[in-house]
């Protein structure tokens, strides 16, 4: 491709670390959106008018069949193979260490590996649960190790070696620890199609003498005694389509989605087109941190160098000589080099130049000299700030070769500069002589101006998103996945979960948009396009402010919690109830006698926990579904880095869960306010999308 790039993800550096599941969650939104057409088609038809889709289903059955056994068969040998060291010979050097944990893992498979299908499943699903936490451990460590250098001095004796260590355990280790988690991962998800002939086939061979066919045989050539349904028919077919866009990549899977969104424009609002287009797949982290504004880093800069100039003028005379240039060129139109400020007509500006016009003309010498230093730095203020983001950054692009390497680093990391001048994976870290140069006395006033930038915009980013709609984030998290799209929906919620159901509880009590309403949903129809989903959770640890969950009741009068579960007696001498403090916050707590005969309290707190936006209700051959736009939950299975589509059962949905497992959900929804269309011009720009010319 020679068209420019213009957005983060179509950077093949970038795309791999900031979109590392991007191919996945294309495809879900194609599949999924497949699967509700197909059903569509297929729905009450007789299948006795089907018959040339039956036995088209009948010959890819039996490869279906023979693909699932090699796939079961192939994990279920290598994890009964004692050392893969062969698997792993791409890292260069192998972490003996590591490996010989993986292979411990696959002593365990061989010495333990159940006698019959009853017991595979769950034992390889228990082997998962144990490899994340070594997993984890890993994670765990490096974290630490990453702290303890950040505060380690740059001339410590310790570092090098410490730093060494920390690049085996990040670059090698733990991807060795995740490559056999994946495989792990694969080997359960075999049995979505094996498990239920493997069963059949031990039950026929423990209750039928006279079965004698090999479970090889039986599986290769297994062809259930059910009769074949429409539903049978229609999930197919939809196999078939995500089969087909397997081996796609991005700008393929994006020419697909295009043709969807030209076919149906209706169907998908611009805010989805905005988020499949430019978020599916991106990494589950906070946005905090991941963007500051160029204009203010240029002031900022500009504003040091300023400071040195004014202590750098001699004299009281002087001062007076520049306090009077200046009051002529704001006084005067004739006057020669008037700064941009003179001809500013914003009220707001023209009050702060009047201000500092009264300390210019002060008879005090160190009024005149605050007076001239503020009315300088103001001028660099209104220079700067009324820059477009792209002039701005064209600046810092022609000042690059004053910056050292670290602070060039740093700004193409906070900024849109990433997307053309990231060339390597490791975009986001400094090196360590890097960091050297960065901690080093000679960078002392750099560093400083660096971090009040960096610190100033921590959280900036959901402002600017909302004023501009464009690309600035290279991560996110549920809440803030969900407030991207309210700003494309025309809306500015606040930001975490905490304040967003009285949010939209307090719209609905004001009718400021006509329509609003928070609810605890009781059927398919409270699930409407663009609606806030939000999960209430107990946990174990004070939630923060940005997650706990602070009473509020829906207009029908339900409360967080069921009433039921306040005062409820227990069942029997097992049953230990709750005993909940309502208030403005829920805390629970229960005591009891454990097994090893230790008396022990348990306290909990409420807290909303998951944030996700309906994309549409739906029935598919599996039922009827909610779409939904959000990310997967930390710990969900493979789940740290995948923003995008997920398709959710409604009866799921709309089940609470057991009282110890509460998982309440409630919905809040506005109506679309003001969708910025022009600034969807240019961010659903298909030219530029695919970086071709197709509109």
């Amino acid at each position: 491709m020679t068209e420019p790039m213009y957005f983060q993800w179509q950077n093949e550096y970038l795309c791999k670390t900031i979109y590392p599941m991007r191919e996945q969650k294309l495809m879900d939104f194609l599949v999924y959106y497949k699967e509700i057409d197909i059903w569509a088609q297929y729905k009450g038809r007789d299948i006795a008018a089907l018959q040339n889709e039956v036995q088209e289903f009948i010959k890819a059955r039996e490869m279906i069949a023979i693909t699932a056994y090699k796939s079961y068969a192939s994990l279920r040998s290598y994890f009964m193979t004692a050392d893969v060291r062969g698997f792993y010979l791409k890292f260069k050097p192998v972490d003996d260490a590591e490996l010989a944990e993986i292979n411990k893992l696959h002593q365990l498979f061989i010495s333990s590996w159940p006698k019959d299908i009853r017991g595979e499943r769950g034992f390889v699903q228990m082997q998962i649960a144990n490899w994340v936490r070594h997993r984890d451990l890993i994670k765990d460590w490096v974290n630490n190790r990453k702290r303890r250098l950040a505060a380690m001095a740059p001339d410590h004796k310790n570092r090098p070696a410490e730093t060494k260590e920390l690049e085996v355990k990040e670059n090698t280790v733990l991807p060795m620890a995740e490559q056999e988690l994946e495989q792990l991962r694969s080997f359960n998800d075999t049995y979505e199609k094996i498990e239920k002939p493997k069963l059949e086939w031990y039950k026929l061979q423990k209750s039928d003498p006279n079965f004698k066919t090999p479970e090889a045989d039986f599986l290769v050539h297994y062809s259930p005694s059910t009769k074949i349904t429409v539903q049978d028919i229609a999930v197919w077919k939809a196999e078939e389509y995500e089969a087909s866009l397997k081996n796609k990549d991005q700008f393929e899977l994006l020419e697909e989605i295009y043709q969807r969104f030209k076919k149906e424009p209706g169907r998908y609002p611009h805010w989805l087109q905005y988020m499949i287009v430019h978020f599916s797949g991106m990494r589950y982290a906070s946005a905090h941190g991941s963007w500051a504004d160029p204009k203010d880093l240029l002031m900022q800069l500009r504003i040091a160098e300023l400071d040195k100039e004014n202590k750098l003028i001699p004299n009281d005379l002087e001062v007076e000589r520049l306090c009077k240039e200046k009051i002529a060129q704001y006084e005067s139109a004739a006057a020669p080099n008037r700064p941009r400020l003179a001809l500013s007509t914003e009220k707001a500006w023209k009050d702060k130049v009047a201000l500092h016009m009264l300390s210019l003309k002060a008879n005090g010498p160190k009024t005149r000299r605050a007076g001239l230093a503020a009315i300088r730095a103001e001028e660099v203020r209104y220079e700067f700030m009324s820059m477009t983001t792209d002039e701005a950054l064209a600046k810092l692009v022609s000042m690059k070769d004053s910056f050292p390497k670290w602070a060039w680093k740093e700004i193409v990391k906070l900024t849109s500069l990433r997307v053309n001048y990231v060339t390597d994976l490791n975009w986001e870290k400094l090196t360590p002589e890097e960091e050297t140069e960065r901690n080093s006395f000679q960078a002392t006033a750099l560093r400083n101006v660096m971090n009040a930038w960096i610190t100033k915009h921590i959280g900036a980013w959901r402002d600017e998103h909302g004023r501009t709609h464009e690309l600035i984030v290279s991560r996110a998290v549920c809440n803030e996945t969900a407030e991207h799209i309210q700003h494309i929906r025309g809306h500015l919620p606040p930001g975490g979960l905490t304040p967003k159901p009285r949010w939209y509880r307090t719209n609905e009590k004001e009718k400021k948009f006509p329509g609003a309403y928070y609810v605890k949903p009781a059927s398919a129809e409270d699930y409407v396009q663009g609606a806030s989903i939000f999960w209430l959770r107990f946990v174990n640890k004070v939630p923060n402010d940005w997650q706990i969950a602070h009473a509020v009741e829906t207009e029908a009068g339900d409360g967080l919690i069921p009433k039921g579960f306040i005062g409820r007696k227990p069942k029997d001498k097992s049953d230990i109830p709750w005993q909940y403090k309502p208030g403005d916050t829920v805390t629970r707590s229960r005591t009891y006698v454990n097994a090893s005969k230790v008396r022990v309290t348990e306290q909990q707190w409420l807290r909303w926990i998951h944030e996700a936006t309906v994309v549409e209700v739906a029935e598919t051959a599996e039922g009827q579904v909610i779409l939904t736009y959000e990310t997967a939950l930390p710990d969900d299975d493979r789940g740290t880095s995948s923003i995008g589509m997920f398709k959710k059962p409604l009866r799921w949905l709309l089940s609470e869960g057991t009282e110890d497992a509460y998982n309440r959900s409630f919905i809040g929804y506005v109506p679309e306010g003001q969708v910025p269309i022009e600034h969807m011009k240019t961010m659903l720009n298909w030219n530029r999308i695919l970086r071709k010319q197709v509109v």
